[in-house]
């Protein structure tokens, strides 16, 4: 793993999976447990000026604004059109480099012990003609926490995620199963027993993290799922 910090990446099987709230509670259980902590989006769309998910991320760990935040470090690419991060960037006749978002990450791992960097929608968005999020992902070797739910389509995208991540021979720490909005309590149960059986079925001895609804969150335990990088 690349710079000196303990790295890996929040991806979801689809956008608007609860992502950044997972990077936000992991985050703030590192936090409180005294570790200098701090996460990185690699591109936002749909907003100006800064990242509304950085803003969500530091309101769960309960610190303000960074000065790495402030800087623009830790969200380097920050578009207004809500689509694609590969079109977002064409809008604004920008393209995403690589480069930069390296530049980034290895200033926040030489500051901090831990960190969490959050992907953009789904794992093979484009982020430019040449470079999918997990063909990137892959390069620098991150290990990967994977957000699901229980909405429909969601055994489906968690079964073409697993693959993905499989096929390209990445480290899944575990699996995040959010609650929020959830189905009924027939789908939820049967969402939550496919989601084990597939992790079974790739090979993938990683746990399943069930996240309840936003007002109970204080109580999941995140140490499963960093076990293997303390």
């Amino acid at each position: 793993m690349d710079g000196h910090a303990k790295t890996l990446a929040i991806v979801g099987i689809d956008t608007d999976v609860g992502k950044s709230v997972v990077t936000g509670l992991i985050a703030r259980h590192l936090h409180l447990r005294k570790k200098k902590v701090t996460t990185l989006k690699l591109v936002q769309t749909g907003c100006t000026n800064q990242s509304d998910d950085i803003l969500l991320h530091r309101k769960l760990m309960g610190i303000p604004l960074t000065k790495h935040d402030e800087q623009g470090i830790t969200c380097p690419y920050l578009f207004p059109l809500p689509a694609s991060p590969k079109l977002a960037a064409k809008q604004a006749k920008k393209t995403i480099e690589a480069e930069v978002l390296d530049q980034a990450t290895q200033v926040l791992q030489n500051e901090y012990e831990w960190l969490l960097v959050e992907g953009a929608g789904g794992l093979l968005v484009p982020l430019s003609s040449e470079l999918l999020l997990l063909d990137y992902l892959k390069e620098k070797k991150y290990p990967l926490v994977l957000v699901t739910s229980s909405k429909l389509g969601s055994i489906n995208h968690t079964r073409l995620s697993l693959e993905a991540i499989k096929n390209r021979q990445i480290q899944l720490l575990g699996l995040v199963y959010n609650l929020h909005n959830p189905s009924t309590p027939a789908i939820v149960q049967d969402s939550l027993n496919e989601c084990r059986r597939a992790l079974k079925e790739y090979g993938m001895d990683s746990p399943v993290i069930i996240m309840p609804d936003t007002g109970e969150t204080q109580s999941i335990n995140w140490t499963p799922l960093l076990a293997t990088l303390v």
